[in-house]
């Protein structure tokens, strides 16, 4: 996390200062990588295998953001700090990058996944950015779908290398959580610390830039109610593998706006992501749908319908 240098400046936020916005890591796709493997290597069934390519698509995440400087772009010129991505404005960045990420993920994916990649490293720069357009506004084909994998990929990349450039107080606190005041993007999930100044303290998590920003536990992330939360999770064996994502996964729902979404409690699995772990514990998705609750916060890597 940046934060401050200047010690004049943490006094001046005062010894218990609890920042609201956290930058992403230098790490964080090395992080997500030995997840997905983890988790990947516990997963009984074929599903293991698409976890185990994220796993790989999350390394080459990280090989390909060492190999560029990113300029960040102008700041504070809408309603987020950087630039909205669902406005669907394609990063110079892009192609350049989206290029290399194929070429990295090329030399690791299994057979069936190569005519995908390939395909997609044969479009024209032009193409490849309407498509990339179409995915961060949320208007791309079901036939699309399965390249909007390495798409989403690409640009999480260019996103999260952006918000690891701003200091804390780049970002300032907005009365609405439910959106990534970094890139507008809705919250996948959220985490809650276990461990030194933030412990207990819940911070949603952003799927696109990989920003986190502090949230009340007491209320809804979704529609902002203090009444009718429930906790809700799958009664789990503690003795399992410590691997397992459903010892941190649990539901938060809201009886107000019936929706749900996920939130990862670290001092039960400290290593849980919120991307990886949200994969994993689809088992939870389904308890929960069947309360009649509907899911908040989309998962760039959860295919529907395919």
């Amino acid at each position: 996390m940046n934060t401050p240098a200047n010690p004049a400046a943490a006094i001046e936020k005062g010894l218990f200062h609890t920042p609201f916005w956290l930058a992403p890591a230098a790490d964080v796709f090395a992080q997500r990588s030995v997840r997905f493997q983890e988790l990947a290597a516990a997963e009984n069934s074929q599903w293991r295998d698409y976890l185990a390519l994220l796993g790989k698509l999350a390394a080459a995440q990280q090989a390909v953001a060492a190999k560029h400087v990113f300029a960040l772009p102008p700041t504070h010129q809408g309603h987020t700090v950087l630039p909205q991505a669902a406005l669907g404005e394609v990063p110079a960045d892009f192609y350049v990058v989206l290029a290399g990420l194929l070429a990295e993920v090329g030399t690791q994916a299994p057979q069936n996944v190569q005519a995908e990649l390939n395909a997609l490293a044969a479009l024209p720069r032009a193409a490849a950015e309407a498509l990339a357009s179409r995915v961060l506004t949320g208007s791309s084909t079901p036939e699309e779908q399965a390249a909007t994998v390495w798409v989403q990929a690409a640009l999480q990349i260019i996103w999260t290398a952006w918000a690891a450039q701003l200091l804390e107080d780049a970002v300032p606190p907005v009365q609405e959580r439910t959106h990534c005041p970094c890139c507008g993007t809705e919250a996948v999930g959220s985490v809650v610390f276990a461990s030194g100044d933030l412990a207990g303290l819940r911070y949603m998590h952003c799927p696109h830039c990989n920003s986190r920003w502090n949230a009340l536990r007491a209320k809804c992330p979704t529609c902002d109610s203090s009444g009718g939360m429930a906790i809700q999770e799958i009664d789990i064996d503690a003795a399992v593998a410590q691997v397992a994502p459903l010892l941190a996964a649990k539901a938060e729902s809201c009886d107000v706006c019936r929706s749900y979404r996920k939130l990862y409690r670290l001092e039960k699995q400290q290593y849980a992501d919120p991307l990886a772990d949200d994969l994993a514990s689809l088992g939870l998705d389904i308890l929960v749908g069947e309360g009649g609750y509907q899911r908040a916060g989309a998962n760039p890597f959860l295919l529907l319908g395919g």
